[in-house]
């Protein structure tokens, strides 16, 4: 159950980049993603025992799963080690290509030399995986075709877990790629016991536990690849609850704006696309704004608001004053007369406070104006400053 459950996440991991590859321009990053995933996922649904027997049937061959397995197992190390040094490979996207093929050829060679060893041992009892793996991996007469693989992937995932530490940050991405990281750690813990007792017998940990932090290795990598979908997924759904008060109001007086608006796609693109409807209906309500109270709008020909300076205050202050000016004139219609519709206008601060502070993107500008503003619409007044 625990190995179908962990082939069932590498295979929800895989199909996410498979569909992320095909909604975006294809990369030699999410090619080895798809290939390291993949093959992963075959390593696990090789070891479960129902689909064991039926493979071994199938290909009236006893115990070929595991060879199989040894075969996804290079692999995954093939891909893992394409994805890393493409990452931080400072060559052009022309000689990256090219590397990552040699890799996947040398790849290739030991995954077939690794089959053709596999075969030449020739036919054993049916057993199951761990059994098999602790008649073989220990004897002296039957080691030498997990040589060659072990080696291979020992070296990739020694290659891998080192790049990987060493490109992991803080952030989204870099969190995701720590646990990945630690994921291809535990492999590569649990290839080199391997190793030792094709080498040399050796009793310190036994293949129960190496099966066991193998299955946690890939549980590991599994949620360390599905990560950044879950958070994408968790952001997304906060910030379009967060935006959802502002962007109902701009809508309002700016229906022009929503022209064209996909009601559905993806959540990260959704998002997206509403922050840039709320950045457009703010400079169109600057503009009326602006034109209301000096008889003038900015743009070309009166005010830039790239050669703007924003407001000597915080960050948060700026939007805040956004806020209320966009609060202040919440119901009133754009066409409305009278005290209300003036003092609406009056609460305009300036273009200059429209301007992102420094130290913040477009994207985070936006989205703390839309938090000021569910703040304050959620308290129900504006506060005094």
């Amino acid at each position: 159950m625990i190995v179908w459950v962990i082939a069932g996440l590498l295979g929800m991991a895989t199909g996410l980049r498979i569909g992320w590859a095909l909604v975006n321009k294809q990369s030699v990053v999410s090619s080895a993603m798809i290939v390291a995933l993949g093959n992963l996922a075959l390593v696990a649904a090789f070891n479960w025992p129902p689909l064991t027997v039926l493979i071994d049937r199938a290909l009236h061959w006893p115990n070929i799963s595991v060879g199989l397995s040894q075969v996804a197992l290079v692999g995954c190390a093939a891909g893992s080690c394409v994805m890393i040094t493409s990452v931080a490979s400072p060559h052009s996207p022309g000689a990256t290509r090219r590397i990552a093929m040699f890799q996947y050829v040398v790849a290739a060679v030991i995954a077939a030399t690794t089959l053709v060893l596999f075969f030449r041992a020739g036919r054993q009892p049916e057993m199951s995986p761990q059994e098999y793996l602790s008649r073989n991996s220990a004897s002296s007469s039957s080691s030498l075709p997990w040589l060659l693989p072990l080696l291979y992937v020992l070296f990739a995932l020694t290659l891998i877990s080192w790049a990987g530490m060493r490109h992991s940050n803080r952030t989204r991405r870099g969190r995701a790629l720590f646990l990945f990281t630690l994921g291809i750690a535990l492999i590569l813990a649990a290839t080199a016991y391997f190793l030792m007792r094709a080498v040399a017998s050796t009793h310190l940990v036994g293949i129960g536990t190496a099966a066991t932090l193998l299955g946690v290795a890939m549980l590991i990598v599994a949620l360390g690849s599905l990560l950044p979908a879950i958070e994408d997924w968790f952001g997304g759904r906060r910030e379009m609850r967060m935006i959802a008060p502002i962007l109902k109001e701009l809508e309002r007086r700016q229906p022009d704006v929503g022209i064209g608006e996909r009601p559905r796609g993806p959540l990260i693109f959704r998002v997206a696309e509403r922050l840039s409807l709320i950045s457009d209906a703010l400079y169109l309500e600057a503009t009326d704004a602006q034109q209301a109270l000096t008889g003038r709008g900015f743009g070309p020909g009166n005010e830039l608001l790239d050669d703007l300076d924003p407001p000597d205050v915080s960050p948060t202050e700026q939007a805040s004053a956004v806020a209320k000016w966009i609060y202040a004139g919440r119901g009133i219609p754009r066409s409305a007369e009278g005290a209300e519709r003036r003092e609406a206008d009056a609460a305009f601060p300036g273009v200059e406070w429209l301007r992102q502070p420094e130290t913040y993107s477009d994207r985070e500008w936006i989205l703390e104006i839309a938090q000021q503003y569910r703040s304050l619409e959620r308290s129900g007044h504006v506060k005094s400053p």
